[in-house]
């Protein structure tokens, strides 16, 4: 309890940073004024700078005062502004996260703006804002954690783990399209808790709404809201626990496996594959690896995965394609939409194994 406390009060501490810098930065300035003017009034020869400095610090205190006053008349009208929405308003979205000069956030399931005709232009919105030095932060459902299976349940959807997979895709395509500059900017994670809520956020606002039983957030009643207002800084607050508890840290650890790869007790080389996971199995996959198994053979193979969750666990490896036709068929399809594989893709890119947890633990 007292580690909630804490993150909340960490969260309006940060929030209240800029106001609680405009507050220090009046007060100071008053202060030295006033002490100015109390110093040169001491000194007869300097009595229009103990003036000056003496209006000038009772002007701040004005100052002051006044912000004291209206900031919290703002935060209502912010307020008493909130607008609802019978469902979100894709074509709003797009056109406010094209202008974005902050900050992009959105917390989903998975995000149906990646889907159907809203595809590109959406990606074009976020490549825009972006360009224009905002930072774009994307929270989505782990495909392979409990929730998932009880989010697809309410959607009355089964491809719920493929949507995210492919919004994977879409993100690790933008990425690559972006400046050197930009990249870092664009930032993905995944969490495992259902969070209940789902956010679009452009700058200092968003669209708002709390999943419906047996239904789709973007067809829910949407609000829209300032961010500082108290729904605003609830779901905001939500977002940064989520973000913050992501055991997955960056787009790249999203599409991308570090690994070890080991064989008779000794370590060969460090490689680098993709992956999916089904009810709790690593599936990997890619040329790098491919190439390392040719040169070293299965037998005896193993693989220490470079991830926080799983360290110093080796694991062997197997082809996944000797397993139940159902198994690997569904490891496949979520390669495809991961990954952007068809049938003509590379014979390499197709290949996959599966890892196997060792029965004791390995040392690095």
């Amino acid at each position: 309890m007292s580690g909630m406390w804490w993150a909340r009060g960490r969260n309006t501490l940060r929030r209240r940073r800029r106001h609680a810098l405009v507050l220090a930065a009046l007060a100071g300035g008053a202060l030295w004024m006033i002490l100015g003017a109390w110093q040169a009034s001491k000194r007869a020869d300097h009595t229009f700078r103990g003036d000056l400095y003496l209006n000038v610090g009772a002007a701040l205190i004005m100052t002051l005062l006044t912000y004291l006053v209206l900031n919290p008349l703002f935060r209502e009208l912010q307020t008493a502004t909130i607008i609802e929405h019978p469902r979100l308003d894709r074509d709003a979205l797009i056109e406010r996260v094209a202008q974005s000069r902050e900050l992009v956030a959105i917390l989903e399931t998975f995000t149906s703006m990646l889907e159907g005709p809203y595809t590109n232009r959406f990606l074009d919105a976020l490549k825009t804002a972006l360009t224009n030095g905002a930072t774009v932060r994307v929270l989505l459902l782990d495909p392979d954690s409990p929730a998932v299976r009880l989010r697809a349940e309410e959607l009355r959807r089964s491809d719920t783990a493929v949507a995210i997979m492919n919004n994977l895709y879409h993100f690790g395509s933008l990425q690559q399209q972006l400046a050197p500059s930009a990249r870092s900017r664009l930032q993905v994670r995944t969490y495992a808790t259902a969070p209940s809520v789902q956010m679009y956020r452009w700058d200092s606002k968003a669209f708002i709404s709390f999943f419906p039983v047996n239904g789709k957030t973007f067809d829910a009643q949407q609000i829209e809201a300032f961010v500082s207002t108290p729904l605003g800084e609830f779901v905001d607050d939500r977002f940064t626990e989520l973000w913050d508890t992501a055991p997955v840290p960056d787009l790249d650890a999203c599409l991308n496996l570090q690994l070890c790869l080991r064989q008779a007790g000794r370590d060969l080389e460090t490689c680098e594959a993709r992956y999916v996971r089904v009810d709790g199995t690593w599936y990997i996959a890619g040329k790098d690896l491919v190439r390392n198994v040719a040169r070293h053979g299965l037998a005896g193979l193993s693989a220490v995965l470079r991830r926080p969750e799983v360290t110093d666990h080796a694991f062997t490896l197997g082809e996944a394609d000797e397993l139940e036709p159902e198994i690997y068929n569904r490891a496949l399809q979520l390669f495809r939409a991961k990954y952007g594989l068809d049938g003509r893709d590379d014979t390499e890119s197709q290949v996959i194994f599966n890892l196997v947890a060792a029965p004791a633990l390995t040392s690095v």
